[in-house]
């Protein structure tokens, strides 16, 4: 069992079949970081070789090298004589890489601020305002992508090759907790004012404005998927 629980509780979803192709395994790869990242797949779900290949109309081969790469990249575990199981993060692993990313991306909005070109900037308003379409009209798949990119043109906008490839190493696994936290109740409504202003702070150069409100950004998300982890009184 996966942290004491019962894998056949947790079903997987059907997935799409895929044509054999070149880079066979990189495929499902990605078709199983997609559902993951967004949801679909919840954590604690057995991935089982033999139902994802029958899903996916595919031989075991590339799934089983698709499920090594999960657990390299963080986002699925191997349990000995039980097999993959999609990862469950502890409240102490969400606490830490919420932490860190904290700090990497208000460092990151404090460069920015001297690095952005204008027509980064211009870009940012543009992309508001789609994060506010995808919100008004209840579209949470098109609003989590939304606010991922906007956070990566952000880092992108800082011009710092480590700190752009530091956040490449946490990009899954802050995707895969970011699902869960936009479906919090009220937080896409506090977040997408918070990027209003953010963009507002950048377009002003304001560099320690920008730096503080991403950190407060942060943790403030921090506090909410924690919060929401709690059990029902």
């Amino acid at each position: 069992m996966a942290n004491g629980k019962d894998p056949t509780n947790s079903s997987l979803p059907m997935l799409q079949p895929l044509r054999d192709a070149p880079q066979l395994g990189a495929r499902v790869y990605q078709l199983l970081v997609k559902s993951i990242v967004n949801g679909q797949i919840e954590p604690g779900t057995a991935l089982r070789p033999d139902q994802v290949a029958r899903q996916l109309n595919v031989s075991t081969t590339p799934v089983r090298e698709a499920m090594h790469h999960l657990v390299l990249e963080g986002l699925a575990i191997k349990v000995p004589n039980q097999g993959w199981f999609v990862r469950e993060f502890t409240d102490v692993q969400v606490r830490e890489l919420y932490e860190l990313r904290a700090n990497l991306e208000a460092f990151g909005a404090r460069l920015a601020c001297a690095r952005i070109k204008d027509e980064e900037i211009a870009w940012l308003h543009q992309h508001q305002c789609v994060g506010e379409s995808a919100l008004s009209r209840g579209d949470m798949d098109a609003y989590r992508i939304y606010n991922q990119d906007l956070h990566t043109a952000i880092i992108k906008a800082a011009r710092n090759s480590y700190l752009h490839k530091t956040m490449g190493q946490l990009q899954l696994q802050s995707e895969m907790l970011m699902a869960r936290t936009i479906r919090i109740s009220g937080r896409p409504v506090r977040a997408i004012e918070e990027h209003r202003r953010l963009t507002e702070q950048l377009a002003a150069r304001d560099a320690e404005a920008a730096g503080r409100l991403m950190e407060q950004h942060i943790l403030s998300a921090l506090d909410d998927i924690l919060r929401s982890r709690q059990p029902a009184p």
